[in-house]
């Protein structure tokens, strides 16, 4: 004890606290501390979305990283001119003339329409000032405890903790007036500022680390190798290397582990239909287990002609048919998917119905239910719905499948469209196009180099795209606002609700090819890489659209980072409660498939109760979605003891063949076990 306190004696607590004192200070505790304050404090202001603690936590920590990147290249290029053990004098020199190339940088005049180098130069000026500027605090603080030297730890402690205090109350302001500025969902979107310190914190630290892993191992490689330019070069490209084959083996472990959920099969829809006008039934050329989690609830939850008598109050014209090809069915090359939905639809009969809804999913394959429900409501069951599946992973992690979801796609349309051509014109159903999110971009691209014209090339009548991303070739081409020779004038039109699209002439509706429903401030639909360097035309003051606040403000790499949070918290639903908020498009679906696709007329009755039934079935759908015995869910309309049989009595208008010979064997052939 007496050697420990001896040991403990000898410690000067003093300067130990001093020192740790101004390692807190977030103005002067390094070069990177003033901008990364700032860029943390950024973070908290309006986006387009709410976001919880950990949303809120990930997008400080990223900025803070931001700022500490941009700082350590602005302290290169000090370095530079000056040694780090220059004079104060000359250091502030140094970083005042880095700043006033920054100034200059970023007074270049910006213009709507400019090109994206011209943005960057101009973004490039902004954060060399700011990082020179963070830069110069720090030195002139840090030349005042030199100056000034504190004999005690009282005064670094008062004053570190004056500042946090100080900034901990202007974040908690901030987060106030964002939750003021930014309209919540109905799901609480809490937001402490602990939460997000913790959560900032962790991510800043993570970061930190890889940063310092991936130089130490830099470092230790160049060692391994030897001296010279050329040696260097080599390990410096072998860690490269190695760290990029680190990290594409740990994306693809991660996309594995997700992508098993495709197999999982969920008690209440474990069932395979009975109708032979569905995918999955005894009929089809398509097992049930093939179809994946999302094709089973696709095919499950079909309406059935009694529930369209019960909510339009007419005779029902057919049951509706559904067909949908899984990830899993003929992986081994491209077009057989597409193959099998040809296959499927001509076994259906689904040439024979007035409507041919073709959908492309998003990513794992999910189509929205109360678009397929209500345009069988409002077709009175007369028509056939196709879906093939390309990926089943989130849509964020399927970006790679979307060239295979484009040639699927073109392949189905392309199929389709020699079908009906050896059909009198009278006979052909009317060939609707349907894609939201990633399904937008997949299916809309087919025609991106064709435009308008690419619908005639592919018998496509009308299309209905929501929640286009903005990496779409469709949007990125400027084909959303009509401005190429492909796009006639009023053949396309973008809405962010209904009334816009209420608005219009019946000629004018009439003449629309393309509807594309986007909202304002949907961040999938407006987030791109341009916002790292550029401000996009919806955060100019005289452009701001529906939901996006207007204390947002543009600003280099906190904007994207942003965005990109609120893309991640953007499709945040509670089931039942249709929302016409950022990725929530379901308050519009009835009004905007009515019309997009010019379907049979409803009367303002009708489709107050086809709103009020999509409701109680997506609550329906949910319960089935988390129950955990069959037994204890509703059971879909086509299950519901009130049912005759499947096809419920309403007869076809001609009799379908059972498809081709060597596809029939398929329907009896065992399928793998989708449980582990």
């Amino acid at each position: 004890m007496r050697r420990l306190s001896g040991v403990l004696g000898d410690v000067d607590w003093s300067d130990r606290v001093r020192r740790l004192a101004w390692w807190q200070n977030p103005v002067v505790a390094s070069p990177a501390a003033p901008l990364e304050t700032v860029a943390a404090l950024f973070a908290l202001e309006p986006s387009l979305m709410p976001r919880t603690s950990r949303l809120q936590g990930v997008s400080m920590g990223l900025s803070v990283l931001g700022a500490r990147a941009t700082t350590g290249v602005v302290e290169q290029l000090t370095r530079t001119v000056v040694p780090a053990e220059a004079p104060l004098g000359r250091r502030l020199v140094a970083r005042a003339a880095i700043g006033g190339a920054g100034v200059v940088l970023a007074a270049l005049p910006q213009r709507d329409d400019e090109r994206l180098w011209m943005a960057s130069l101009r973004s490039t000026g902004l954060l060399l000032r700011a990082g020179a500027a963070g830069g110069a605090i720090h030195d002139l603080g840090r030349g005042l405890q030199q100056r000034y030297p504190a004999q005690r730890a009282i005064r670094p402690v008062a004053v570190s903790a004056a500042l946090s205090a100080g900034l901990l109350y202007w974040g908690a302001r901030r987060l106030a007036a964002r939750a003021a500025a930014v309209q919540q969902w109905p799901l609480p979107q809490a937001t402490t500022v602990p939460a997000t310190l913790a959560t900032s914190y962790v991510v800043t630290a993570v970061g930190t680390g890889l940063t310092r892993g991936y130089v130490f191992t830099r470092g230790a490689l160049e060692s391994y190798f030897g001296p010279g330019p050329t040696k260097r070069i080599v390990a410096r490209l072998v860690n490269a290397g190695v760290w990029a084959g680190a990290a594409t083996a740990a994306y693809n472990a991660g996309v594995a582990y997700v992508g098993r959920a495709n197999e999982k099969v969920e008690p209440g829809y474990a069932i395979p239909p009975v109708s032979p006008l569905v995918s999955g039934s005894a009929e089809s050329l398509l097992p049930f287990a093939d179809l994946g989690q999302q094709g089973r609830r696709f095919v499950t939850d079909v309406v059935t002609p009694e529930l369209v008598e019960e909510v339009m109050g007419e005779e029902a014209v057919a049951h509706p048919i559904r067909t949908y090809v899984g990830f899993n069915s003929e992986p081994i090359y491209q077009t057989g998917r597409a193959e099998l939905a040809l296959a499927e639809l001509t076994r259906t009969g689904a040439f024979d119905r007035s409507y041919l809804l073709l959908v492309s999913p998003t990513g794992t394959g999910w189509v929205d239910h109360t678009l397929i429900e209500t345009a069988e409501f409002l077709t009175r069951g007369d028509i056939a719905t196709c879906c093939v599946q390309y990926g089943r992973y989130p849509s964020f992690l399927s970006v790679q499948k979307v060239a295979l979801g484009q040639s699927q796609f073109r392949l189905l349309l392309w199929g389709i469209k020699q079908r009906l051509e050896e059909r009198p014109p009278e006979r052909r159903p009317k060939v609707l196009v349907f894609g939201e999110s990633l399904g937008a971009w997949t299916s809309s691209d087919v025609v991106m180099f064709q435009g308008i014209e690419g619908f005639n090339h592919y018998g496509i009548d009308r299309a209905l795209w929501v929640g286009l991303p903005w990496l779409a070739k469709w949007s990125r081409s400027g084909m959303t606002r009509g401005s190429t020779t492909l796009v006639p004038e009023g053949t396309v039109g973008v809405f962010d609700r209904h009334e816009q699209l209420q608005e219009l002439t019946d000629e004018q509706r009439g003449r629309l090819r393309a509807v594309i429903l986007s909202h304002d401030n949907d961040p999938i639909a407006v987030m791109g890489p341009d916002l790292i360097v550029q401000r996009p035309p919806w955060l100019a003051d005289s452009q701001r659209g529906r939901g996006v606040p207007e204390q947002m403000r543009w600003r280099p790499l906190v904007t994207f980072v942003q965005t990109a949070m609120d893309a991640a918290n953007a499709m945040v639903s509670v089931p039942g409660e249709f929302g016409s908020f950022g990725h929530d498009y379901r308050a519009d679906m009835v009004r905007f498939v009515r019309d997009a696709y010019a379907l049979p007329a409803a009367s303002d009755a009708q489709v107050a109760r086809i709103e009020q039934v999509l409701r109680s079935l997506e609550l329906e759908r949910a319960a089935r979605i988390k129950a955990q015995h069959g037994q204890a869910v509703p059971p879909p309309p086509a299950h519901r003891p009130a049912e005759v049989d499947a096809a419920a009595g309403v007869p076809l208008r001609t009799r379908r063949t059972r498809g081709a010979r060597w596809l029939r064997g398929r329907r009896h052939g065992q399928s793998p076990s989708t449980t582990e």
